[in-house]
């Protein structure tokens, strides 16, 4: 039996994701306020990077680039792509921030510290504690409150000492009343007895009927108590003044604002897309990094290092330059595509894909997904997230008109139907899908609801309560 080696050539195809490549795929899901300290991280780790400061810089620097790039020596410099300078204002990099600007984006963004829902408890604790012994069990249950002012069962059970029930019950009355407690039912319960000591019914059904509370069935909480169905109405509204959310109104935790990445307008019927990236770091090679790549008396291994800065910090400035015109194209097509909403607002989106707009743009599918992914567009109606505008399409049953209703449309007729209601008589789901074939437009009872859900409109029953509540 012989053996032998077969030598042949085969041909196949790959794809080489290279770090450029990596880079701006990566780059395109980043809001702008991720590109902003993504570039800031940069600044640290490339020393061929600095922020430009002025508009005066910039000239002073393109002039210097222009001719450093295409001077004797640019055999060099290993070979940057030189179009990314060409037009700093069409590279998509702000390229000068004033002082004033600055001064008052800082002024803006400043925030105060305040303090947390833990330091204010300890504080109170500090002046409760009769030992040392105590202030230490108190410290051991109020570090273990999350946000909310909630102790959770499996944190709890760590606390290892005699006094820690005595310590918790007193914790339940520190400000903010109603820590410490393991739920909702049980702050609610807390709170009622302590600012409303004198209404045993209000305890007890937040004691025996908080499941029948948070149903509405005030029915049922009637029949058990052996009242009216309206006094229990009246109890009811006692809790508006209870917080379920102790610890919030002390938390360390800031809201963080939304920032819109993109804005558009409507002007003489004319859409206009602007990125809103004046804030972001404006971004120029460092002149002292080139010139020294210039110069014939650097050694190899250091030529080599900054070689590979520079050609990364092109990468980065073509990358970033892409990413900005890409998102411009990817909103400016999908705004095209819902000018209905631009000029009427909310329930007037038509159907639309990342496949529809991919074949617009001429970019895959998973590029505008990526576009879309977390950013938020400033529109006339106000800041929504770019998802927002992929509707889908909402078929009736053997209908095969391409014309189908989009489900935002769906959803914007049913606002406007049970907008109109009779509040006393509200409408079923069943009656809702009636009135919807009236119009044309054919769907199921369960689509209704769950176009209820994503509404948050409650149930006819649910409607007809909170009504009789409010009146």
């Amino acid at each position: 039996m012989k053996s032998g080696l077969n030598i042949g050539l085969k041909q196949t195809q790959k794809l080489i994701m290279t770090q450029t490549l990596r880079q701006s795929i990566e780059m395109l899901q980043l809001t702008n306020l991720e590109l902003a300290e993504m570039i800031s991280q940069e600044f640290l780790e490339n020393p061929l990077l600095e922020e430009v400061t002025s508009s005066e810089d910039e000239d002073y620097l393109e002039e210097k680039l222009n001719k450093n790039l295409n001077g004797e020596e640019s055999d060099t410099v290993d070979s940057p792509e030189k179009e990314v300078y060409d037009d700093p204002n069409e590279s998509g990099i702000n390229n000068h921030y004033e002082d004033e600007d600055k001064n008052r984006l800082f002024i803006e963004n400043a925030v105060t510290t305040k303090e947390t829902l833990k330091e204010h408890l300890l504080w109170q604790a500090t002046m409760t504690a009769k030992t040392v012994k105590e202030l230490a069990v108190y410290e051991e249950i109020i570090t273990m409150l999350d946000d909310d002012g909630f102790l959770k069962e499996n944190l709890f059970d760590g606390v290892n000492s005699p006094d820690k029930s005595a310590v918790i019950k007193n914790i339940h009355h520190f400000d903010p009343v109603g820590c410490g407690a393991f739920s909702i039912k049980e702050t609610l319960y807390i709170q009622a007895c302590y600012y409303f000591s004198e209404e045993p019914l209000l305890h007890e059904m937040l004691d025996k009927h908080f499941n029948d509370i948070e149903k509405l069935d005030y029915g049922k909480i009637s029949k058990a108590l052996g009242i009216s169905e309206s006094a229990v109405i009246e109890k009811s509204k006692t809790l508006h003044n209870l917080n379920p959310f102790p610890g919030r109104s002390y938390s360390g935790r800031e809201a963080r604002p939304v920032i819109p990445d993109v804005e558009v307008r409507l002007v003489d019927d004319e859409i206009i897309v602007t990125l809103n990236d004046d804030w972001i770091p404006g971004i120029k090679l460092s002149t002292y990094y080139i010139n020294l790549l210039k110069k014939k008396s650097i050694d190899k291994e250091q030529r080599e290092y900054l070689n590979t800065r520079l050609q990364s910090a092109m990468a980065l400035l073509k990358n970033i330059s892409s990413r900005r015109d890409t998102i411009l194209k990817v909103t400016s097509a999908i705004m095209r595509s819902q000018k209905d909403f631009l000029e009427k607002g909310q329930g007037h989106l038509k159907y639309l894909t990342h496949h529809d707009i991919a074949g617009e743009v001429n970019v895959h599918e998973s590029t505008v997904s990526r576009v879309s992914s977390g950013k938020y567009i400033q529109t006339p109606w106000g800041v929504f997230e770019m998802k927002y505008f992929f509707v889908s399409r909402l078929k009736n049953p053997g209908d095969n008109n391409d014309d189908d209703q989009s489900s935002d449309k769906v959803k914007g007729m049913i606002l406007d139907i049970i907008n109109s209601e009779n509040t006393d008589n509200p409408l079923s789901d069943e009656e809702v899908v009636n009135l919807l074939k009236e119009k044309g437009v054919t769907v199921a009872r369960r689509t209704i609801a769950k176009y209820r859900d994503i509404l948050n409109i409650p149930a006819s029953n649910k409607r007809k309560k909170i009504n009789m509540i409010k009146s």
